[in-house]
């Protein structure tokens, strides 16, 4: 006899609505592999017309979904911090599982729902929030538990890595790309909290905690997006023997963490730059498995339905309130300015003699060794890009050293800059 499971969907978005549908298509699958019958008995969503396809399930207050005595389960996808907090501590003191995709959420307020379900007993499953079909967090918690992470480098944006692979193979400027990956509902109408880096970062941070049992505020982490990065980056990077990807990078330096979210220049040889499009991967280097790579589909509604679904199982089937958060291994956070990396350097030059030797005096001045430079064809300002790669020196010094050459009256835009993770 199966366990008949009621469902309650808060959000019937992109990923809301693949889970709804894979709940009916799956049903039979899933009892015969767990025993568990799943059913949606409730949904709600902020926009009236996405639950018409479930109108005789739906309701108008998500509350009536948390509170309804049908609902076993309540899985929230709706997004942000509020109401989204409010109603996962409601279905929390019910004594109801949540299973949740909400990166920003768990991000900034876990460790409260955490431990409000921990006094509850009930589990809260969050799978589906960091780089979507791959089970990055049952891995970290589960299969490498017995590991030290020494480091993790991970593309866990869909979206930028789909539009820094169209720039590349298609040679488009980044606006374009943007606007293909729009038409392709692979970024938002807004996609501010994807190219800026934020998404990223907010699940870098959730990572962290697993990885390096570390808390790790967005707020204090060196977050930067892409929207700088142009065709002629793209196309410099590749001469160089690179190509250029959002990464997490997470890195234990003696008892600190490194953690920062930027583009950076990847050598073509890394197991990373082959990642293409809204694929996620998450590099991870231990002290037992040495290093291991996991690949997915990190966008898209039927590869995180997938893990919701799986966290759904999952905390039916486990007993008790789980493992929650782990204690907390007291590294400290490093300053970004201490981070040591070779760079990438695009200046915007007027075209006249003395000017690469003036910003190579500046450099100097902060000891910013020249390991190999280009000068390009001028832009239709009649600005010059000159292409820089440099041998390693601290952030800190980069960062005053291009103020300084900002501010020459020869240079005419701000200089782009990535580090070159290696």
């Amino acid at each position: 006899m199966n366990r008949r499971i009621g469902i309650g969907v808060l959000g019937c978005g992109t990923v809301g609505s693949s889970l709804l549908k894979a709940v009916s298509r799956k049903r039979a699958a899933i009892a015969r592999a767990t025993g568990l019958s799943l059913r949606a008995v409730r949904v709600c969503d902020r926009e009236p017309e996405r639950v018409r396809q479930w109108q005789q399930i739906a309701a108008s207050d998500p509350l009536d979904v948390v509170r309804d005595p049908a609902v076993d389960v309540v899985v929230e996808l709706l997004g942000g911090i509020e109401p989204a907090c409010s109603l996962v501590k409601e279905a929390i003191r019910l004594g109801k599982p949540v299973v949740t995709a909400n990166k920003a959420l768990l991000s900034e307020r876990g460790e409260e729902l955490f431990d409000l379900a921990r006094r509850h007993g009930v589990l809260l499953g969050f799978e589906a929030s960091v780089a979507a079909a791959i089970p990055i967090i049952k891995s970290l918690r589960e299969t490498f538990v017995a590991n030290r992470i020494e480091r993790l480098v991970a593309i866990l944006n869909g979206t930028t890595n789909f539009i820094l692979s169209r720039m590349e193979e298609e040679t488009v400027s980044f606006q374009d790309a943007l606007r293909r990956a729009q038409s392709l509902g692979y970024a938002e109408a807004d996609p501010r909290l994807d190219i800026s880096g934020t998404d990223a970062a907010h699940k870098l941070a959730i990572l962290a905690r697993y990885a390096f049992h570390t808390v790790v505020p967005v707020r204090g982490m060196c977050v930067q997006g892409i929207a700088a990065v142009d065709r002629i980056d793209i196309v410099s990077a590749r001469e160089f023997g690179y190509t250029v990807k959002l990464l997490a990078v997470g890195r234990r330096v003696g008892n600190r963490l490194d953690v920062r979210v930027h583009p950076a220049l990847l050598p073509l040889r890394h197991v990373l730059a082959g990642v293409r499009d809204v694929y996620n991967a998450v590099y991870l280097e231990g002290d037992l498995i040495g290093s291991s790579l996991l690949f997915g589909e990190g966008a898209g509604g039927p590869a995180a339905a997938s893990s919701v679904l799986s966290d759904i199982v999952d905390v039916c089937l486990r007993p008790g309130a789980g493992p929650g958060m782990p204690a907390s291994g007291g590294l400290r956070l490093m300053p970004s300015g201490e981070v040591v990396s070779r760079f990438y350097f695009r200046f915007s030059a007027v075209d006249r003699p003395g000017v690469l030797a003036r910003i190579s005096a500046v450099l100097g001045r902060h000891r910013i060794s020249i390991a190999s430079v280009t000068q390009k064809e001028a832009c239709g300002d009649s600005a010059v890009p000159i292409v820089m790669v440099t041998h390693r020196a601290p952030l800190r010094s980069v960062r005053a050293a291009l103020a300084a050459i900002d501010r020459l009256p020869v240079i005419k835009r701000p200089t782009v800059s990535m580090l070159i993770e290696e």
